[in-house]
This record gives C-alpha cells, sequence and structure tokens, in this order.
C-alpha cells in the first residue's frame, strides 16, 4: 500500500496555521498582516476574511484561544506552558513591579516583552495567583529612589547607544581624579546597587564599564564611529572544585574540562578592572593564560595586595 501524497494546498495550509500561531506568540499579528498572509497562495484569490475566519475557528476546535482587540489577534492561551512554583509566581510578580518604576528605554521595553510571554504561557489555574501574592516593596521604592536619580542620564545613555556616535566621557576614577576617555558607546547595564554606561574604550580596546554617578559631562562628536569594537579576550583557567562547580558569565565561552579536569574559559566584554577583582577572589584555583598584558596586570594586583596586607599587619 503506498503512502498517499496530501494535495498542495493541505500543506500551505498547515504552514500559514502555524505561522499565525507563531504571528500571535511573537505579539506582531496585526490585522493587516494576518490579512495579507492570508491573501497568498491558491486560497487567497477568495476572500481572505472569510478564509481567516475558517483558521481561526480551526486553531479554537484544538483548543486556542484567541482574542481580537484594537486590530491585533492576541493567542490567550500558548501551546507550550510553563509549570511554575509559588516562588516563580512571586518572582514574576516582583519582576511586574519593578518594571513599574524601571526609567523607560531598551531594557524595559524588553523586560516587558519577556513578561508578557511569560505570562502568556502561566497554566490558566495558576493565572490567578498573578499579582495576588505580596511583594517586596521597600526593595522596589529603594530601586525606585536610586535609579529615578539618573533617568535623564540613563534616557542620554541609551540614545547614545543607538546613534553610535563616538563619544568623549569625563568621570571620576576610583582615586577620585578626573579622567578622559574617547569611547564608542554599547550598553546602559543594571548592576544590584549601580548602573554603568559600558563603552568600548577606542585607546586600550577593551570594555569600560563607568558608574553613572562618577560620570562628569558627555561631549558627542558630530561623526559616526566606522571601527569595529573588537574587545581584547581574556583566557583563564580554573582547577580543583571551582573548575567543576563554575557558572559561565555573561559573555564568557568554554569547550568544558580538559584531561585534567581543568576549565579553560574565554571572556569578552567584561571590564578587565571588575574582571581583575573577580579573579583575585578565586585565589590559587585561577591561572590566567593570555594575554600578557592581562597577566602582568593580575600580577602587579597579587603584589600590592600582599605588600599591604604585610604593612597593615
Amino acid at each position: 500500500m503506498t503512502d498517499k501524497k496530501l494535495p498542495e494546498k493541505y500543506n500551505d495550509s498547515c504552514i500559514k496555521m502555524f505561522q499565525l500561531i507563531k504571528m500571535m506568540t511573537e505579539d506582531c499579528a496585526d490585522y493587516d498582516k494576518v490579512i495579507e498572509l492570508f491573501s497568498t497562495g491558491k486560497e487567497g484569490k477568495n476572500n481572505p476574511t472569510v478564509i481567516l475566519n475558517k483558521y481561526l475557528n480551526t486553531l479554537k476546535i484544538f483548543g486556542l484561544k484567541i482574542k481580537k482587540h484594537n486590530k491585533k489577534f492576541y493567542l490567550l492561551n500558548p501551546p507550550l506552558s510553563l509549570e511554575m512554583s509559588a516562588g516563580d509566581i512571586e518572582a514574576v510578580n516582583l519582576l511586574s513591579d519593578f518594571m513599574e518604576v524601571f526609567p523607560n528605554g531598551k531594557n524595559k521595553k524588553n523586560f516587558l516583552q519577556l513578561l508578557k510571554k511569560i505570562e502568556a504561557m502561566i497554566p490558566d489555574n495558576m493565572k490567578s495567583q498573578l499579582q495576588t501574592n505580596s511583594s517586596d516593596k521597600d526593595s522596589i521604592m529603594h530601586f525606585k529612589f536610586y535609579f529615578s536619580e539618573y533617568e535623564k542620564l540613563i534616557e542620554e545613555c541609551e540614545n547614545y547607544c543607538t546613534e553610535k556616535f563616538k563619544l568623549k566621557i569625563h568621570y571620576v576614577n576610583t582615586k577620585n581624579e578626573e579622567e578622559t576617555i574617547i569611547a564608542i558607546p554599547q550598553e546602559v547595564k543594571y548592576h544590584k546597587s549601580k548602573i554603568c554606561f559600558s563603552v568600548f574604550n577606542t585607546a586600550t580596546n577593551e570594555i569600560h564599564d563607568i558608574p553613572l554617578n562618577e560620570i562628569k559631562r558627555i561631549e558627542q562628536f558630530p561623526t559616526k564611529s566606522g571601527n569595529t569594537c573588537l574587545s581584547m579576550t581574556v583566557v583563564y583557567k580554573l582547577k580543583s572544585r571551582l573548575a567543576k562547580t563554575y557558572k559561565l558569565k555573561e559573555g564568557e565561552t568554554s569547550k568544558g574540562l580538559d584531561e585534567k579536569g581543568h576549565l579553560v574559559i574565554v571572556n569578552k566584554n567584561e571590564d578587565h578592572r571588575e574582571l581583575l577583582k573577580r579573579l583575585m577572589r578565586y585565589g590559587f584555583d585561577c591561572e590566567v593564560i593570555s594575554p600578557k598584558s592581562f597577566k602582568a596586570k593580575m600580577k602587579d594586583l597579587i603584589n600590592n595586595t600582599l605588600a599591604n596586607y604585610k604593612q597593615n599587619q
């Protein structure tokens, strides 16, 4: 018995159905775009609105709940769902509260899109718990107080990152001395207790994270930078138990443990000053492999630390 080959229109219908689900999942199912999707192919020669209704009814038969609002289609229960604990729900609630006071910009937009996707995949029997659990209001108010002070500067830095013009940044270093660097803007980084303007230092080919409270002023050059921001890569090795338990940080890659049980890590786009401090904490379980300039900085930092320790004894 030979397999019966499906007509081409059935294959086309399946593809369009999955495309529609994808558009609704990605929150881009505008009415005009959806109509355009169903205006192509053999079926599209007919009334596309009638064809669309036929597909929507088919999806509803399979249990998908679809809502149309302001000329846009929304999928209320995506095919994939997330099984979440009470702690997970509390984390989603807390993140939602933080977004209410988070500075406007690219990061807030990305967080809100992520939240929307997460909330859409929460099972119906757990959605009632959203925003009913108590959130850490004290932390949120501290967050709002701390970051609202730099709201205008955050918006300016976000614009610099979008425009990609070279910048001349005047800031105060850790020795309380004013420095100036020529740099290419990268992104605004949010840490637990500070916000940094991450830039590419064209003189040293390194990523430089400058805390916003240290920035005195920023001057923008009239031309865009044509340079490719390839920062200096640092390679280091971890040993012993640390090698087995270490979790790679953002911008790090590794091929896993070698035959000796060591973990060789390639680090990109981390401020070298912060990386030095972090590697210092790993003690004898860490060895810098390259580049030579970073190895020299690591050695100097160790010697200075030991000298200060001896003086304080």
